[in-house]
Order: C-alpha cells, then structure tokens, then sequence
C-alpha cells in the first residue's frame, strides 16, 4: 500500500512544472526552463523529409520531338511535321500539373528530364489515370488548333531520350537573342585570339618598339666599351715607349762614363810611359858627357 503511493506521489512531482503551469497560460512569458522543456517534448529539429524516389517508367513515348521552353511544352507527333507545337494536355493532364507533378519525387534538379524521358511516371504520381498500359496504346493530346490520338512506343522514347535536352530542332528552342550573344561572344573569341597571334608573330620577325630601343641601347654601350679599352690599350703603350727610351738614356749614360774611365786610364798609361822615356834620355845624355 505505502509502495503505491510512494509511485502516485513520485508521478505528481514529476508532472508539476517549475513555475507551477503559469507559464502554459495564454499571455504568459516563458522562461529558459519551460523553453528547453518544450524542445525536449518537441523532439529534433531541423530535420527535413526524404524526397520519395519516383516510379519506374515504362519507357513508351508519343512524341518524335520534344522541348520545353518558358514553362511550355513543344513536341511533334511525327517526323513529317515542320514546326513543333504547344501542349495544352496530355489525356487530361496540363503543362503546369505535369511539372508540379515531377517536383514531388526524385533528384530536384531533373524534373524536366523526368517530363521528358519518364512521362508514365510523371501521370502515376500526379494521380491521373489516362495514361496508355502497354505498347501501341493511344494518349489523347490537346493542342491549340485541336486534339490528336497518339500511340506511345518505344522508337520515340528512344528519340526523345537523345535529343530532348538540345530542342530536338524545334524552332521555339532556338533562342534568336541567345544565339547572337552567343555568335558575338565566338567573334570577340576569334579576334581576340587571331590578334594576338598576329602581335607574336610580328615581335617575332620584326620585334616591337622596346626591342629595338633596348638593342640600340646594348649596341651603344658595346660601342663605348670597345672605345674605352681601345684608348687605354693606346695609353699603356705609350706608358711602355716611353719606358723604354729612359731605359735606353740610362745605358747610353753608363756606355759614355765607361768610356771615359776608359779613355782617362788610356791617357795615364801615355803619360807615365812619356815620363820614362824623358828620364832615359837625360841618362844618356850624361853619360854622353
């Protein structure tokens, strides 16, 4: 008994807030606490749902030519048609159904691929129940100048599978204001491409202005150097003659002292023999007497 009552009353404290249920109460402020118990019941958040992955298709199409344009469908229904026509249905289901019909599954950047390659899919999703079951079947299609029964095969899945996603040549894809930008965007591509080529292959043979100022700059500066070692090779011979004729006066003064040491022993041998022979003749003479 006292074990029952013990739960009952552990059960009635954990039910009562802090604040008593006021803040629960229309106009009340909430504070932290009842803030981070209302997360808590919520659960997580800021979790998104998984998009479904759509159904398979059957691969079957009624149409030779496909393209959306500006939120339109274009197709023809055979290759003898010369323009592509818009869509008002297709067995019941519009343009604008069929797109809000493929946005709900699969990848959410392929949508119009879906319209385009997987129409049986697009009409099982959206709910709609005109849609051909098997090969050669017909699919009533609604254009502007009246309605057309076609059968879907595979031949023209197969066609629209390749082409869909250039226009297939329908004439409402061919952008006239794209295609202009484009051109004039290929032109500005060639001649910025071909004048440039042009400009290397012209510095190439010709060089252009800087070259030719620098290599006259270089041609000068050789020029000087040339003349300046030319100048002092000219003065170092110099340097070198005149060397050379002092060393010439210096040994021609050495030859001329030598010559005349030479000529003042000469004369004093002379002398000293003319002395004797003075001497040898004043003997003889007194002996004479």
């Amino acid at each position: 008994m006292w074990y029952l009552l013990s739960l009952l009353l552990v059960a009635i404290c954990a039910a009562q807030t802090t604040d008593g249920g006021r803040g629960e109460l229309p106009g009340m402020r909430k504070d932290i606490f009842d803030q981070m118990k209302d997360a808590k019941n919520k659960g997580p958040t800021g979790q998104t749902a998984k998009r479904p992955e759509c159904p398979k298709s059957d691969q079957l199409s009624p149409f030779r030519a496909f393209c959306i344009v500006q939120g339109q469908i274009y197709v023809k229904i055979n290759d003898t048609e010369e323009k592509c026509r818009r869509i008002v249905s297709i067995g019941g289901a519009n343009a604008s159904a069929l797109f809000e019909a493929s946005r709900t599954c699969g990848a959410v950047g392929e949508w119009k691929r879906r319209v385009a390659e997987e129409l049986s899919a697009v009409y099982f999703v959206g709910g709609w129940e005109e849609w051909p079951k098997s090969d050669g079947e017909p699919v009533e299609i609604e254009f502007e100048d009246g309605n057309v029964s076609v059968p879907i095969t595979p031949e023209n899945y197969e066609v629209i599978k390749e082409c869909w996603a250039r226009g297939c040549g329908c004439e409402q894809a061919a952008n006239p204001k794209m295609k202009a930008i484009l051109i004039s965007l290929l032109a500005i591509c060639v001649f910025g491409i071909g004048s440039d080529g042009v400009k290397l292959v012209w510095e190439k043979f010709f060089g252009t202005k800087k070259d030719k100022e620098k290599k006259e700059k270089k041609e000068k500066k050789e020029k000087k150097e040339k003349k300046e070692k030319k100048s002092k090779k000219g003065d170092d011979e110099v340097t070198g003659d005149e060397s050379t004729e002092t060393k010439s006066e210096k040994d021609d003064g050495d030859d001329g002292k030598s010559s005349k040491e030479t000529d003042g022993e000469g004369k004093d041998e002379t002398d000293e023999k003319d002395e004797k022979d003075e001497t040898k003749e004043s003997k003889d003479e007194e002996v004479d007497r």
